[in-house]
């Protein structure tokens, strides 16, 4: 392989020196290191002696993130580009299990490693090996021994971006108007998916990151700038059906991102999120069979997405094929690394299927597990709810369906006043049902208990289950 690495800076110095040393360490060294200075003041301009294949290459001001990544871009020499934060540290073999993944398909357009400190499917984590930047290489050598190959992923940190030089000059420089940083990536990883290439995360590359230091350094405050990033990320693809669907899934907008797909699918052929983003609102919100066809359809094109993977299995178990959704999950926690978020949707799919079997007590294990994680899930409680009530566990599920109106979910309030219900609390229940209506006005269940309530008055009928 032939790879140059680009190196955007300012100041850091010591930062850079490591990097560019376990850099040069590499079981395949690259043919050249471009550390880009960002008119920096301390001394970054000397790295060059490291080593001949080294070079600074020194701009007059902070041109950020982007503008920096741009300049090394124009002198690189590889034909391939690693582009990396000068905060982190490289694992001997890093470079070797980037290029495994990125020559594995042509259809792969950048891919970039696990790491203890980045954003998404991509952060690892690390267990007895601690945050030691020392441990990375045993670190890396079990994932080798371990992991998976690659997962795809929606999109990439530019803390450690691998791609051919080909692919860069096809979808162009990275946005400049982003300033020091974020979603500059995001926006290049975009570009991509609408050229229509995989992104991939090389599950057996590890990359030690310490995370922010440049905004640390210019005193920056790193939720405000990633704030305005978002929304001048929103306001650039305003007028796009694929960025409007993307950052509406940022949101978590799956009802908003479907209608934007849909329409980016007359615009953007080749635009590869498109069924991803209708399948998930589909199966979001209980249409199965869409759902199980447009997430086949993704997956035909990434087939190592976990997060599909996991929603096709929902689906297929909602659709009562139950041995298909069950097979998905096992291969699914058989192959991949999940993170924390994929572990407890898992964990909640596995006490849905349980449910879904009438094995009500199995379920709820799962999901008081799956709570652990996230306690502060509505839904959570609510499913806990639901499995405790089938057992005739009232009190138990009154209890979880009240955590759950606390967390937000509308939807537990005609659950926990069909608990009062049944314990005889008519005047609670009427309440329940009453804040049920105001939070989810179009579920008829809500509707249907409260007008049964209001016309028997004190003498409140069985609940509709």
């Amino acid at each position: 392989m032939r790879c140059s690495v680009v190196i955007p800076c300012h100041n850091g110095v010591e930062l850079t020196r490591a990097c560019i040393e376990s850099l040069l360490g590499q079981t395949t060294p690259p043919i050249e290191i471009l550390v880009v200075d960002n008119a920096s003041s301390d001394g970054t301009a000397e790295l060059g002696e490291l080593a001949p294949s080294v070079r600074v290459i020194p701009l007059d001001s902070n041109r950020g993130f982007a503008g920096g990544v741009n300049a090394g871009l124009r002198e690189a020499q590889g034909t391939t580009i690693l582009i990396v934060n000068n905060d982190t540290l490289a694992a001997d073999n890093l470079l070797d299990a980037l290029h495994d993944v990125l020559d594995s398909d042509s259809n792969i357009g950048a891919c970039g490693p696990v790491s203890n400190h980045v954003k998404g499917d991509a952060h690892l984590m690390i267990g007895e090996f601690g945050r030691d930047a020392d441990n990375r290489s045993a670190l890396a050598s079990e994932l080798q021994a371990t992991a998976p190959l690659l997962q795809d992923a929606d999109t990439l940190a530019g803390l450690c971006l691998l791609i051919r030089k080909t692919t860069q000059r096809e979808i162009g420089w990275f946005d400049e108007r982003f300033g020091h940083g974020n979603y500059e990536d995001d926006d290049f990883c975009l570009r991509l998916r609408l050229h229509g290439y995989r992104l991939a995360i090389a599950r057996r590359a590890f990359l030690h990151h310490e995370g922010h230091a440049t905004f640390k350094s210019l005193g920056l405050d790193l939720k405000e700038q990633i704030a305005q990033r978002l929304r001048q990320f929103g306001d650039k693809w305003r007028d796009h059906p694929a960025g409007r669907a993307t950052v509406a899934g940022i949101h978590g907008n799956w009802a908003l991102a479907a209608q934007a797909a849909e329409q980016a699918l007359r615009h953007a052929p080749l635009w590869l999120d498109a069924d991803w983003h209708i399948g998930r609102h589909h199966e979001r919100s209980g249409d199965a069979q869409q759902a199980i066809v447009h997430l086949r359809a993704f997956l035909r094109h990434c087939p190592q997405h976990v997060d599909a993977r996991l929603a096709l299995a929902t689906a297929l178990v909602r659709d009562g094929r139950y041995p298909e959704g069950q097979q998905i999950i096992d291969s699914t926690v058989r192959h991949h690394r999940l993170t924390i978020d994929q572990e407890s949707q898992l964990l909640q799919r596995l006490g849905q299927l349980a449910y879904d079997q009438g094995q009500f007590v199995q379920a709820a294990q799962h999901m008081r597990t799956a709570l652990e994680i996230r306690p502060e899930s509505g839904e959570l409680h609510n499913w806990l709810g639901l499995c405790e009530l089938a057992s005739d566990e009232v009190a138990a599920a009154a209890t979880a369906f009240a955590a759950a109106c606390e967390a937000g979910c509308g939807l537990a309030y005609t659950n926990l006043g069909i608990c009062h219900t049944r314990m005889g609390k008519l005047d609670a229940a009427l309440q329940c049902f009453e804040k049920a209506v105001r939070e989810v006005p179009d579920d008829p269940v809500a509707r249907a208990n409260y007008e049964a309530g209001i016309a028997a008055q004190r003498s409140m009928p069985t609940a509709i289950a």
